[in-house]
């Protein structure tokens, strides 16, 4: 009996041992396998929303919190298994989670509000794109801004595309810069016509008057409207015909000096008519330019210094033949289709008034606003 007892005395150190052993594997501290999963899907779903662009500093956090959790769970696995505790792991893959979830919800929020600032931007845009194209494509003396509008359109076009694929942060940067560009074009061509036009109050004089002369004298008067590129026939103050024209290349403004491939404006009159024999452009009616206004001008420019010394005023400016390619293409003159020259060649005579000038309509009713 007493041999008995003492053999439950000798075990009983080893059952407690085994059981304080179990209950400590029981009670012990478990990876939080879970927290982690569920925060690595959050982080993943996350970042397939663009959080990391749309979401930057919770999409930051997210991912910062998960780095955390990973770091001490390396730092735990380290230790003795008995030893190991999992609560700052498990803090930190929480935190993930949370901020994953939010950097998706602001993700989705800002992607679709930049989307519709965006879808703004780009009809904005095309607005002063088609406007840019209806008005300013043809105007000269503007080679810069054409080639600054061009690399802004190229922008817009790739802006879109970026846009189309739902890449919103690339579209935003390029319809940002195309926006610039294109304003920038924009404004510099538009201040061009409307300086321009700020002589439309003298070239409705002019016209008037050649008209009122054209009535009292019962004669036939030409007008020439360069914006339009249309010239008109008139007799008797009465629109008779009207034709399509081709003008310097420079056209906007008026002739300043020789070679710089601007149609005169201005009331002048027919010095001579000219057949075939005696021009290289078919037919032709020269003009009395530079009339006494333009060398008054002329000198007043060069004494100023806006004309180098050396320029010469120029002459030679016609009306004539070779004309109707839908370009102005002349180094400053009026051409006309062959078939239609003839025909104002054979009304008109030396001593016709001539007048030519920027528009006969104002700006406001010219531009064309899509």
């Amino acid at each position: 009996m007493k041999r008995k007892y003492k053999r439950v005395i000798i075990l009983a150190p080893t059952f407690t041992f085994i059981i304080v052993i179990a209950i400590l594997f029981l009670t012990k501290d478990k990876p939080p396998t879970e927290e982690i999963k569920i925060a690595r899907e959050k982080l993943s779903a996350a970042k397939a929303a663009n959080a990391h662009q749309y979401s930057k500093n919770l999409y930051k956090s997210a991912t910062a919190s998960y780095d955390s959790a990973m770091y001490y769970w390396g730092l735990e696995n380290k230790k003795f298994y008995l030893f190991r505790k999992y609560d700052k792991v498990q803090a930190f893959a929480q935190k993930s989670a949370k901020f994953a979830s939010s950097a998706l919800g602001q993700a989705d929020s800002n992607s679709k509000s930049l989307k519709r600032e965006l879808e703004e931007k780009i009809r904005k845009i095309q607005r002063k794109i088609d406007i840019f194209q209806a008005n300013f494509d043809k105007i000269p003396q503007i080679d810069e801004t054409r080639k600054q509008y061009n690399k802004g359109k190229i922008l817009f076009g790739e802006g879109k595309l970026a846009f189309e694929k739902a890449n919103y942060i690339v579209a935003e940067q390029k319809i940002d810069n195309a926006s610039r560009l294109i304003e920038k074009s924009y404004n510099h061509a538009n201040s061009i016509l409307v300086n321009y036009f700020e002589n439309y109050p003298k070239w409705q004089r002019w016209v008037n008057n050649t008209l009122d002369q054209s009535r009292n004298n019962s004669s036939y008067c030409i007008i020439v409207d360069k914006f339009a590129r249309e010239c008109f026939l008139y007799f008797k103050g009465t629109l008779k015909e009207k034709y399509e024209i081709d003008l310097g290349k420079n056209w906007i403004g008026t002739k300043n000096h020789q070679g710089d491939y601007t149609t005169p404006e201005g009331i002048y009159k027919i010095v001579d008519k000219k057949n075939s024999g005696r021009t290289q452009y078919y037919k032709a009616m020269l003009i009395n330019y530079p009339n006494d206004e333009d060398k008054a001008r002329f000198a007043q420019n060069k004494k100023n210094g806006t004309i180098p010394s050396r320029k010469r005023i120029g002459d030679l400016i016609e009306i004539h033949g070779h004309g109707g390619k839908g370009a102005d293409w002349t180094q400053g003159c009026i051409a006309l289709a062959n078939e239609d020259i003839d025909k104002i060649y054979a009304r008109v005579s030396t001593g016709t008034t001539v007048t030519i000038v920027g528009s006969l309509r104002p700006l406001s009713e010219i531009m064309k606003l899509p």
